[in-house]
């Protein structure tokens, strides 16, 4: 399963930009965009009520900071903040604008990039040049939004990377997990390559050949997919991103352990903002919790950053505390929503330059691309349905991250695995291709970021034991491969004293032809071949190989 933001669209062509008045700067700023939404009905003025919105702000120095990302050693938080870090002067600034227009600044991140302004949505319309309105449409429901672009002040606008909480469309939501299934292996289209027919011919025809559905727990994925014995993650810390009240996944990761025989790991909590009540994520919490933690068992400490919410504005800045504090050189985050939504809300302007100031400290975050196949999800997609609209999910498409995809695993020998038919994957709308992807023979026509980077098992039929509310459940999808591979890199990190860095170059770079399985069968609306591609990205890893060759 992938948590997923609300796709509000089809597509950028449904939306028409509402042309702004009185615009700061020649430049547009993410986030501050009016859109018409085709079908939607406006209702009427917003109520007056409290609102928050986030002002992102950019980094200084962009050409250096992009050199000091791929370089070696790598930053310390003080040192990027020395060199890196919006100004004070800039913070100032805004904190006089809000003082104006009578709003509080309720939060600046420790590296400045985030300064979070809370105030009546009537003085924050006033402030920005515009007004709210709400809107419903039988495809989005009820949503509000600025009704005309949005005008920064030019004193700080130039230091402005985007602006989020200016519209609802846009917003975190969770949904079932997939679970195992009872029906047999869907279709699945064989490409006509002699290895993909090697693939078909080592499962065998014979019933005995076949084994799926099946489920694993953590002794049989390191089986499965060669874990050294020596490496185990030792000296490093994990990282995962929740929300809500967690007591309970809480106490599922020390049933797992008892259960499987695994070490005890300490739960760190460190609360972003104040936490919530809900437990609508515990299964959610409880993969990535023990599949994290159980592909790497020598971890002695996992943090738990717990924000408030799922909304835009609250991931972000989640995952900007796991930067700011560069604890755990490792994290992952099951989330996605539509690459055009995230660029509609102002998220990928915000996040990437958090994700880029992450890599510089050699942190990496490893993010799930998704359950809906070559598609997200729009309106209420369904996780495990290969259905929505042609876009890749966001943030797995950063250039700054890594996407992690799915497979099928039709006999734990070999592996020999098939692509995921809901795996996410495809090329990005408008992230960039990242130096380390450039020249793939799959990704080498397309000027943009290619998704997914790497994979592993995520089909439900071939699913996780998971302990949830107590009790054993079986789950899939990308929400298992992406927690499951921070914990591989984990293995990886603590066999090099946990200074490999950012992930990207280092994947792309081990040798691939004993690093990975190739999957050369299967679809996601796009075919698994030969080589890197949009269904599986480099493959599964042989994890001793990938440890031994970072």
């Amino acid at each position: 399963m992938i948590r997923r933001l609300v796709a509000v669209v089809s597509c950028l062509a449904a939306f028409a930009v509402v042309a702004a008045s009185g615009v700061a700067s020649a430049r547009t700023i993410p986030g501050t965009q009016a859109w018409r939404v085709n079908g939607a009905t406006r209702l009427g003025p917003q109520g007056a009520r409290r609102m928050t919105i986030t002002l992102a702000l950019a980094p200084r120095n962009a050409t250096a900071l992009s050199r000091a990302a791929k370089s070696r050693p790598k930053l310390s938080p003080a040192e990027w903040n020395a060199r890196f870090a919006p100004s004070k002067a800039t913070v100032m600034a805004i904190r006089k604008w809000a003082a104006k227009h009578k709003l509080h600044v309720a939060s600046v991140s420790a590296d400045r990039m985030l300064v979070r302004l809370t105030g009546a949505s009537t003085a924050i319309g006033r402030a920005f040049g515009t007004s709210f309105a709400r809107y419903t449409s039988p495809k989005t429901g009820h949503f509000f939004q600025i009704t005309r672009s949005a005008v920064v002040p030019r004193a700080f606008a130039g230091s402005v990377s985007s602006v989020m909480g200016l519209s609802s469309l846009g917003r975190v939501r969770l949904s079932d997990l997939p679970t195992l299934p009872t029906v047999s292996l869907p279709p699945v289209d064989l490409p006509s390559t002699a290895a993909a027919q090697k693939t078909l011919s080592s499962v065998g025809t014979a019933a005995s050949g076949l084994s799926y559905p099946a489920d694993y727990g953590p002794q049989q994925f390191w089986a499965m997919y060669d874990a050294p014995s020596s490496q185990t993650g030792s000296g490093q810390t994990l990282a995962i991103i929740t929300e809500g009240d967690v007591s309970q996944p809480k106490q599922d990761l020390a049933t797992f352990e008892s259960k499987f025989g695994l070490p005890t790991v300490t739960w760190n909590q460190i609360n972003v903002g104040t936490p919530s009540s809900d437990t609508s994520g515990d299964d959610e919490w409880d993969l990535d919790s023990q599949y994290s933690t159980g592909f790497a068992p020598g971890v002695t400490t996992l943090d738990d950053y717990n924000g408030p919410s799922l909304n835009d504005q609250d991931i972000v800045n989640t995952i900007d505390r796991w930067v700011t504090d560069n604890t755990a050189k490792q994290g992952s985050f099951s989330a996605g929503e539509c690459e055009v939504l995230a660029y509609v809300s102002g998220m990928t302007a915000s996040l990437d330059p958090i994700l880029e100031k992450a890599t510089a400290q050699g942190q990496t975050m490893f993010f799930s691309s998704g359950d809906t196949g070559a598609f997200c999800p729009a309106v209420v997609g369904v996780n495990g349905v290969p259905a929505g609209i042609p876009n890749v999910n966001y943030p797995a498409s950063s250039p700054y991250g890594i996407g992690v995809g799915g497979t099928t695993v039709l006999s734990p020998t070999g592996p020999t695995e098939i692509a995921w038919y809901a795996g996410g994957g495809g090329p990005s709308w408008l992230e960039p291709t990242p130096a380390w992807q450039t020249g793939l023979a799959g990704v080498a026509p397309l000027p943009t970021r290619g998704v997914p980077d790497v994979s592993l098992d995520a089909d439900p039929g071939s699913g996780y034991d998971v302990i949830v509310g107590g009790t054993e459940e079986v789950i899939g999808g990308t929400s298992a491969s992406a927690p499951s591979w921070q914990g591989i890199w984990a293995r990886a990190q603590g066999a090099h004293g946990g200074s490999l860095g950012f992930a990207g170059p280092i994947l792309y770079h081990t040798e691939p032809a004993t690093a990975y399985h190739d999957i050369v069968a299967g679809a996601n609306g796009f075919p698994a071949t030969p080589g890197w591609d949009f269904a599986t990205g480099l493959g599964t890893p042989d994890i001793t190989a990938l440890v031994a060759g970072a």
